[in-house]
């Protein structure tokens, strides 16, 4: 599978750390919404995150990307530039924004991390971050995709359950919103390592099978002789360059098939493009 050329060089590409209000207006199409949330978040708390984007040509649909357990590191501000480099707005929102904004690359304090994280919380953030990207003026309007890895990988998929306005979800081998998978109504690429410790086989073939009954774009890739994590380059102890490579080209190309309809709804995926 041959990886697409980028569309723009790296010295066309704009960055900068952005700071964004957590409380914001709910969108009334979002699932559960709480008229009340506005009045149970702090007014001081803010979102951190990076962001990267094309200085020409826009405006331009964004990609919400969700980091690892590690926190905001220069690889998750790397694949922003990545992104932005194939043509998106690419905003790494960091999930550690409300104690600390850490990041770590011991595995006891990024699991201690991992679990302070409240889901509920981290989807109003996530939301105050779609909210603040609707008000640049490079940024298509309500064009969003969620990307996400490992423990972003499960967000990724839990925004996807949230937010009914998401064009399409990407997860590498996160852990699948099992009770939630019924209000997931756009389209999801899962990448799978063969050898995964934290992730059942179970679970991804729950992913695949509840959203094929209802006939929403499902894709699965299993990357044989592969371990957790081996999209990350900066862990040579798991890191495969060539699933990764054909991991990043089949994200890219589901991201512009779906980010770029003009229509919110899902078309089934043939048989043999739905799980492989």
């Amino acid at each position: 599978m041959t990886p697409p050329q980028p569309k723009y060089d790296r010295k066309d590409i704009g960055s900068s750390a952005v700071r964004i209000p957590a409380a914001g207006m709910p969108d009334i199409l979002d699932v559960a919404t709480d008229p009340y949330a506005p009045t149970k978040t702090a007014k001081q708390v803010f979102i951190r995150g990076f962001q990267a984007w094309p200085q020409k040509g826009g405006p331009f649909p964004a990609v919400i990307l969700l980091h690892e357990w590690w926190g905001l590191n220069s690889h998750f501000q790397d694949l922003a530039f990545r992104l932005a480099q194939h043509g998106y707005v690419a905003l790494a929102i960091d999930q550690y924004s409300r104690f600390g904004g850490a990041v770590t690359s011991d595995v006891d304090a990024a699991a201690q991390l991992m679990g302070k994280v409240k889901i509920s919380e981290l989807m109003q953030d996530i939301g105050a971050a779609c909210e603040y990207l609707n008000y640049q003026e490079y940024v298509k309007k309500n064009r969003f995709a969620a990307l996400g890895f490992c423990m972003g990988g499960s967000h990724a998929l839990s925004c996807a359950c949230a937010r009914r306005q998401l064009r399409a979800a990407v997860a590498f081998y996160g852990k699948v919103p099992l009770a939630s998978l019924s209000t997931l109504h756009c389209p999801v690429l899962y990448h799978q390592a063969e050898h995964d410790d934290w992730i059942t086989q179970e679970e991804v073939d729950a992913l695949g099978t509840a959203l094929a009954t209802r006939n929403v774009p499902c894709e699965v890739h299993t990357y044989p002789g592969t371990s957790h994590a081996f999209f990350n380059d900066t862990r040579p102890d798991v890191y495969n360059a060539d699933a990764a490579a054909e991991a990043w080209t089949r994200t890219l190309s589901f991201l512009d098939k779906y980010i770029l309809a003009d229509h919110l709804g899902v078309r089934p995926l043939p048989d043999s493009q739905r799980a492989r």
